[in-house]
């Protein structure tokens, strides 16, 4: 059998100053070549991990990573009907320059995927982390008149989140973003190169997304560091970033929950392999609020019926340190060693997003939940997981155990204590009043 050769490159979104970094890996999200066909590379870390899980906390980071993206430009206004069909989300209240988070499902009511469409103009639109527009429409008899392009090549957009991120965005475009709403857009140039603000963020702190063209990546890129060092900015990697969804409370497809969208992922963990627990429903992520029953769409039955009858609830779970510990302590017998447990939080090292940590949750031999997306907060110290649980269990402070080690391995307990979304609960960007930073004088 003829081998097939694959070609990598260091990422051309970003400035690269070798030897360092010098780790560098697959990037974050659906790992896809660019228009030459290599495989782009992003570095793995550009610090400790301290500081740059510190950095949404206390300034700002900033991300390249997941360039280049899963991102569509459209136009058509019969775009909207296609969106209305297959998504949980309404769209009969969408202004132009608004962002909303989209979720699609199958008819079992399963996420599908979930991302951001953005609508630029009455008739143009720039899908984000949802499936090819075009193939959707296909999937559904071509029913809906509008164009489309692929422009995960041609354009970038770079994450800032962190409560320094706002200053930084404005001293970037010397222009004043404080009447930026939360998932709102505003125009904005950089050295005369057109670009986008958007107010949204992956780690629950005041955050920003900052669009543009590919051919002015590295210029801007560049400019924002510039900008940022007297914020105290920090450039995010790639294991930073999974983890901030995690304390962000923001639940992640390949990340916390699998998508029946894609190949079934290598379960690691206590969760049988052949679960359907993978899945997850918005109800289980904890987005019940974003289903709007007032138009037809793929999955709205199964999830009317889901909601109505006993369902689960999405909490955080924190783990305990004592138990941590004899963990720890049980992975160096050996005779019968249990699964190691890595402080940092958990990451597969082989197959990156193709590989899915999953841990079943008891309330003494009664399973109630399933455990994943675990991380070590280096903010409070404390070892926390998101959880999809029984409802009944949805209760802060309520103890109950995961169960560590895959089977056929050692297993054992650890006591967790649920804890309600979100883990960060001030400063959250939907809320965080911008007229506590000074407005930009230029």
């Amino acid at each position: 059998m003829e081998q097939k050769h694959h070609k990598v490159t260091l990422s051309p979104f970003i400035p690269h100053s070798l030897p360092e970094p010098a780790v560098y890996v697959g990037n974050e999200g659906k790992w896809r070549p660019l228009d030459n066909g290599e495989w782009p590379l992003v570095p793995f870390a550009y610090d400790t991990w301290e500081k740059e899980y510190l950095s949404w906390h206390d300034a700002s980071y900033i991300h390249s990573g997941l360039n280049p993206f899963y991102m569509f430009d459209i136009k058509g206004i019969e775009f909207l009907d296609l969106l209305s069909y297959v998504s949980v989300s309404t769209f009969k209240d969408f202004p132009i320059g608004k962002a909303r988070h989209t979720i699609l499902c199958n008819e079992l009511g399963k996420i599908v995927l979930d991302g951001i469409v953005v609508r630029r103009t009455y008739d143009e639109f720039i899908s984000m982390c949802i499936p090819d527009p075009n193939m959707l429409n296909e999937l559904h008899g071509n029913k809906y008149s509008f164009e489309c392009k692929d422009s995960g090549n041609t354009r970038f957009f770079y994450q800032l989140c962190g409560p320094k991120s706002l200053e930084i965005v404005e001293a970037a475009t010397r222009q004043d973003l404080h009447d930026l709403k939360f998932m709102y857009t505003e125009d904005a140039s950089i050295n005369g190169k057109d670009v986008f603000i958007l107010r949204t963020g992956m780690a629950g702190t005041l955050g920003y997304e900052l669009h543009g063209m590919f051919d002015d990546a590295v210029m801007i890129y560049e400019h924002l560091l510039s900008v940022g060092r007297p914020f105290g900015i920090t450039q995010l990697g790639r294991r930073a970033y999974r983890d901030c969804h995690v304390e962000g409370s923001i639940p992640q497809v390949s990340e916390t929950y699998a998508t029946p969208f894609d190949i079934r992922p290598a379960i690691i963990g206590s969760l049988n392999p052949e679960s359907d627990l993978i899945y997850r429903s918005p109800i289980d992520v904890g987005w019940e609020k974003l289903i709007n029953f007032d138009h037809n769409f793929v999955g709205r039955e199964a999830l009317k019926a889901e909601l109505e009858g006993h369902h689960n609830a999405k909490v955080h779970l924190i783990w305990d340190v004592s138990d941590i510990l004899e963990v720890i302590r049980a992975s160096f017998d050996k005779d019968d060693p249990c699964d190691c447990i890595d402080l940092y939080g958990d990451f597969d090292f082989v197959r990156s997003n193709g590989g899915l940590f999953m841990d079943e949750v008891y309330d003494d031999d009664k399973m109630i939940g399933v455990s994943s997306g675990r991380m070590m907060s280096a903010k409070t110290r404390e070892m926390i997981s998101v959880c999809t649980i029984d409802e009944d269990y949805a209760v802060e402070g309520k103890l109950v155990e995961v169960l560590w080690g895959r089977t056929g391995t050692r297993q054992m307990r650890i006591k967790a204590k649920v804890m309600l979304f979100p883990y960060i609960k001030d400063g959250r960007n939907e809320s965080f009043d911008v007229e506590s930073i000074p407005r930009p004088v230029f």
